[in-house]
């Protein structure tokens, strides 16, 4: 009987011994999207959500007659751009707040350890909304060219450039019909 009560004890600390700061999902900014992958079969996005060092940007934007776009960028050398038109009533249906900026957006890929990541593609430690680039020599890595500082996708922190705090980090899920991404 003791042995179970310890347990208890030692399962009901482990559960509350939980704090905020141990939670890598960062609330600092609300974050929702949603992209039907039954819809856009081909996107890069899914490509990037299944193959492991690949990044896109992704942001969205409506044009002059009201269309929402989903916009993707890979890290591949090239600068295609790819445009998913948002038309469905499901997909129209979506917020679409992705982060501090739609229009910066999120860098959305798969690590080489850790799976699935997502982390707002706004420098978190410059106070204006500093959108982070590819860097050229290594393009599993974005730089702020505010700052200075570059960021590991695999992880999120800096690795080069003064010390602060690492990528905001988004919640990636993933069912039969749409990739999620949120906090």
């Amino acid at each position: 009987m003791m042995k179970r009560i310890l347990l208890f004890i030692l399962a009901l600390s482990a559960l509350t011994g939980c704090s905020k700061e141990d939670d890598p999902i960062s609330r600092r900014y609300p974050c929702r999207f949603y992209f039907y992958h039954e819809l856009h079969p081909t996107s890069v996005i899914m490509s990037a959500y299944r193959s492991a060092g690949m990044y896109v940007y992704v942001y969205t934007q409506v044009d002059q007659t009201g269309v929402r776009y989903v916009y993707a960028k890979s890290n591949r050398k090239d600068d295609i751009v790819e445009a998913n038109a948002i038309t469905t009533a499901i997909e129209k249906g979506v917020p679409y707040t992705l982060g501090a900026n739609n229009s910066i957006g999120l860098i959305i890929g798969r690590t080489n350890f850790n799976g699935p990541t997502a982390f707002d593609r706004t420098c978190p430690n410059c106070t204006t909304n500093q959108e982070l680039t590819w860097n050229e020599s290594n393009r599993q890595q974005v730089e702020c060219k505010n700052c200075g500082r570059i960021y590991d996708l695999e992880t999120g922190s800096i690795t080069s450039g003064a010390d602060g705090s690492v990528l905001l980090r988004y919640a990636v899920t993933i069912d039969d019909r749409r990739l999620m991404v949120g906090n």
